[in-house]
This record gives C-alpha cells, sequence and structure tokens, in this order.
C-alpha cells in the first residue's frame, strides 16, 4: 500500500523503502498477469487436430502410372 506521507517529511530510508515497495507490487502484477495468460492459453490449446492439417500416423503413397510415349 501507497504511503499518504508527505515525501517531503519522510527520511531517505522511508522513501527507499517506499519506492522499493511500488516496484514489487509492480512485479507482482505483472508474474500474475502473465500467469493468468499462460493459464488461458494452455485451456485454448488442444490436443486433439483442429483442421486435419496433421499427418496420420499411417501416410499411404500412391503413384500413378506413367502415361506411354
Amino acid at each position: 500500500m501507497i504511503s499518504a506521507t508527505n515525501p517531503e517529511s519522510m527520511t531517505a530510508d522511508e522513501r527507499r523503502l517506499e519506492v522499493a515497495n511500488i516496484l514489487a507490487n509492480g512485479l507482482l502484477r505483472r508474474l500474475r498477469m502473465a500467469e493468468t495468460a499462460a493459464s488461458s492459453h494452455r485451456e485454448t490449446v488442444s490436443k486433439e487436430p483442429r483442421n486435419c492439417l496433421e499427418v496420420p500416423s499411417k501416410t499411404r503413397l500412391s503413384v500413378a502410372p506413367r502415361p506411354g510415349g
């Protein structure tokens, strides 16, 4: 929580502590946002193929006969 104390009446150590708290809170907020985005991304990624472009486990090859000539 940010202090309501006038910065001019604070000691140098109190100001440093205030700045450290602000930076720590910002870092924690950023980490939580990244964690939320990562978990959201994991939920949207499916193990099942959706667009059917994946190669099946057994691929059948066929070759058309070459026209004579």
